[in-house]
């Protein structure tokens, strides 16, 4: 029996099969539904995921994603995953359940995911019992990848970044940030580009203005877990995933151990861990 697991983001998704023989790790761009039309969402699979596959059927997926929390959309992703995998059982959850399952197994605690996007929740007995309130790019995902990228591009076109950050930027990323700017009215696009910057920007964090901005996005991240698991945070560790707290680690626990919080471990994807809980 072959099993398919995933774990996706608006960036990107990890895939692992699992069955005989080794397992066999596969990424393909992020599969978000309220960032891809049923067209694009269906592409990837065609193109990126099922060639890779080699041939090899799936039974069962356990698919993980951001964008997954209402019911609509499990189904909808569900039925963008039948069409390709007609005969295999499918159960769909959020990038939550998948973060939860991968930290805590069928334990207890909090979950923290700081990514392209950000959000959080508590973690019990297999299953998110309690989720953070979210506000959607441009105006929340405090923390995260977008937001940190987003408050670089402010400094950028309101020309008080640091020159020499300024002079970085403009000979490693392709776009015209400018132009891109123009473009936040298109969640998806400016929500990638502002998180893309984010990446970029990550061999200069040491500069202040770059430092500030992590400072800021990661204690107001903070705030908001505790003020929304105020009962949970005393009593329970929380564990982070994503590609932000695992490149601002030490900046994540300094601001953590600051704030009186119990921090688990920080774990840059899930799935290795996903693959050893299903394995």
């Amino acid at each position: 029996m072959n099993k398919l697991i995933a774990d996706s983001g608006a960036s990107k998704t990890d895939w692992v099969l699992l069955g005989d023989g080794s397992p066999q790790f596969i990424q393909t761009e992020g599969l978000n539904p309220y960032l891809l039309t049923s067209v694009q969402f269906l592409n990837v699979l065609v193109k990126e995921l099922k060639p890779n596959l080699l041939g090899r059927s799936v039974d069962e997926i356990q698919f993980f994603g951001s964008g997954c929390s209402s019911a609509e959309k499990k189904q909808e992703v569900e039925r963008y995953l039948r069409e390709i995998f007609e005969f295999a059982e499918i159960h769909v959850g959020t990038d939550l359940d998948g973060a939860g399952i991968a930290l805590y197994g069928d334990k207890s605690g909090l979950v923290g995911i700081l990514g392209t996007g950000s959000s959080a929740a508590f973690f019990e007995g297999g299953k998110v019992v309690k989720q953070m309130p979210s506000v959607a790019f441009p105006d929340g995902d405090i923390g995260s990848g977008s937001y940190i990228g987003k408050r670089i591009m402010k400094l950028y076109t309101a020309g008080t970044l640091n020159n020499d950050l300024r002079y970085y930027l403009d000979h490693h990323v392709e776009e015209d940030i400018g132009k891109m700017t123009l473009m936040f009215k298109k969640t998806k696009e400016a929500k990638l580009f502002a998180a893309e910057i984010c990446r970029v920007m990550g061999p200069k964090s040491h500069y202040p203005q770059i430092q500030q901005i992590i400072h800021d996005g990661f204690e107001a991240y903070l705030t908001q877990v505790k003020q929304h698991f105020t009962k949970q945070i005393t009593s329970h560790e929380i564990g982070f995933v994503g590609s932000v707290a695992s490149v601002f680690e030490s900046e994540l626990l300094t601001i953590s151990r600051q704030m009186e919080i119990e921090v688990r471990s920080v774990v840059r994807s899930p799935i290795e861990y996903l693959m050893l809980y299903y394995k």
